[in-house]
């Protein structure tokens, strides 16, 4: 249902809606290598993610962080198995 609400009120301005599933955690465990496929509960990706990037802390993740730990081929091996981030990155150009 609220995937539905972002949809209509992103449509009414023109805007793209990408949801996250699970959270972006999930997104992030999927990023590192031979991790991609992995279906992870909401509840379960922040420790599954710790335990592949010990120095994650969220809420305190900066884009240089995100930049040392990730490159693009990263992204795109993930969107290989992620229609929404496959929808992003092309959204975005990349």
């Amino acid at each position: 249902m609220a995937g539905r609400d972002a949809r209509a009120t992103a449509s009414k301005w023109g805007l793209e809606v990408v949801l996250m599933i699970p959270k972006l955690e999930g997104l992030l465990v999927r990023l590192h290598e031979d991790h991609e496929t992995r279906t992870i509960a909401a509840n379960e990706a922040e420790g599954q993610l710790r335990r592949l990037w010990p120095g994650y802390h969220k809420g305190s993740l900066t884009s240089q962080q995100l930049k040392r730990r990730f490159g693009l081929t990263d992204l795109r091996r993930a969107a290989r198995h992620d229609e929404e981030l496959r929808k992003l990155i092309g959204t975005l150009g990349l």
